[in-house]
């Protein structure tokens, strides 16, 4: 059997090119936006079984220094513990502090039927003046979106503000670190991959204007929710983060990263749990590919978000290709198969310079991903241990091709449901389930 590795090899010659020119414009200087007003910023955090984890989280969101005005929406899920005792009790009586109840009729319906529930509570409050408000039109609301595993930094909504003054903009994200990373190499290996992410891919398209949304710490202009009718996350999508921005952009708005802030989540610290959700993750990725035509047909889009856009979207069969690539040299190598391969022909003869330029293509996006962890997340390695930290990188990245095998099997079998991510109790304490509703309290609607 004979193999041309041609093609894949100038495919993915063409990825690390755009990586590196990624990495290139990330390292612009950006200028802050000026403020110019203060929304109120309304935080709705999905909560389901998230007794060990949600009193830190609502503990640390009433811990905000914005001086704008800020509210918190708890959505108890349906939850089967004391998720919701727990989140008033966090809230010790304050009164900007609201837990919702859906009950087993409307609850655990999935994320995106949560915040869809969130949204039209909000609104309603909006039209109807709800005090809790503070009498806020709903064009001056922003919805934020946090976890229940989530840790704002305390600056966040301050840092965030600034970017509504300019009214084209619907959604901006902030960055996403891993708040265990010290307690595992596996949670150490999924902060590499959120931070690098983080100051490479989401800086630079902020610069091209196709940064993207994620399912924790975004925040969303509500005017431009309302502009995606009464569900504007999707009740179907596996990543309604993604699906959620691109309708955005489709409709004309704005997305924006802001670096100047960030929320912290937990990683996963076994297997198994991890690959479920990768294996979400890119079967959701492959959900978006319907969004491909209405990109290219949008035409008040800036042709370099669309084609950007397209392009990640597209790019979730890179793991595919580096995976067959490296398959394909294994087995040559004991010659099961017979490879071939005539990249850059005709360009660089074969000897130094071109195994010069064929280690860099290898090399170089690991090195851009390492150097950016080191630089930017206080987990970093120490220097002596980066190179072993950039190898377990690489190894921890083929998790991705199985969760690809994974999803192929789960959408050629038209499976969609999702198991929730687990927890884990980061921290030594917590308050006790107070005895009954504390003043903030909501029924659901």
């Amino acid at each position: 059997m004979s193999l041309d590795l041609t093609a894949p090899s100038y495919a993915i010659t063409a990825v690390v090119v755009y990586y590196a020119a990624l990495a290139v414009l990330a390292t612009r200087p950006a200028r802050r936006p000026e403020p110019a007003g203060e929304p109120l910023v309304v935080v709705v955090v999905p909560a389901h079984d998230e007794e060990l984890v949600i009193a830190a989280t609502v503990e640390g969101l009433t811990r905000s220094r914005y001086t704008g005005g800020w509210r918190v929406l708890v959505m108890d899920d349906a939850s089967g513990d004391s998720t919701g005792p727990v989140a008033r009790a966090a809230a010790r009586g304050d009164r900007r502090v609201r837990v919702v109840e859906r009950g087993p009729d409307v609850g655990g319906r999935g994320k995106s039927s949560v915040l869809n529930h969130g949204y039209r509570l909000v609104s309603e409050w909006a039209e109807s003046g709800d005090p809790w408000l503070a009498g806020s039109r709903p064009e001056d609301l922003v919805l934020g979106v946090v976890d229940a595993d989530g840790r704002l930094d305390p600056s966040c909504f301050e840092s965030v503000a600034p970017y509504f003054s300019d009214p084209s903009v619907g959604t901006v994200q902030v960055g996403v670190r891993i708040a265990n990373a010290g307690r595992s190499l596996l949670a150490r290996m999924q902060d590499m991959e959120f931070v690098a992410f983080t100051w490479l891919v989401q800086v630079a398209r902020d610069r091209i204007g196709s940064s993207g949304l994620g399912g924790n710490g975004q925040f969303v202009r509500l005017d431009a929710l309302r502009s995606l009718g009464p569900e504007p996350w999707s009740p179907h999508a596996l990543t309604e983060d993604l699906d959620l921005g691109l309708r955005l952009v489709e409709r004309g708005w704005t997305t924006r990263f802001c670096p100047y802030a960030y929320v912290e989540q937990q990683g996963l610290e076994s297997w198994r749990p991890l690959l479920r959700q990768r294996t979400r993750w890119i079967q959701g990725h492959y959900q978006c590919w319907r969004h491909i035509p209405r990109l290219v047909a949008a035409r008040h889009v800036d042709w370099r978000a669309r084609a950007d856009l397209v392009a990640y979207l597209v790019l979730v069969l890179t793991v595919v290709l580096v995976s067959f690539d490296l398959a394909a040299v294994v087995l040559a190598s004991t010659g099961t198969v017979h490879a071939t391969d005539s990249f850059l022909s005709g360009l660089a003869a074969y000897g130094l310079a071109y195994r010069a330029v064929s280690l860099a293509i290898s090399v170089l996006p690991l090195a851009i991903f390492t150097t950016a962890y080191q630089l930017h997340s206080p987990h970093r390695f120490r220097w002596y241990a980066a190179p072993a930290g950039a190898a377990l990188f690489t190894l921890y990245t083929y998790v991705w091709a199985y969760a690809t095998l994974r999803a192929w099997v789960r959408i050629l079998l038209r499976r969609r449901s999702w198991t929730k991510t687990p927890r884990v109790a980061l921290d030594a304490a917590r308050p006790r389930a107070s005895p009954g509703p504390e003043p903030g309290a909501a029924p659901a609607r």
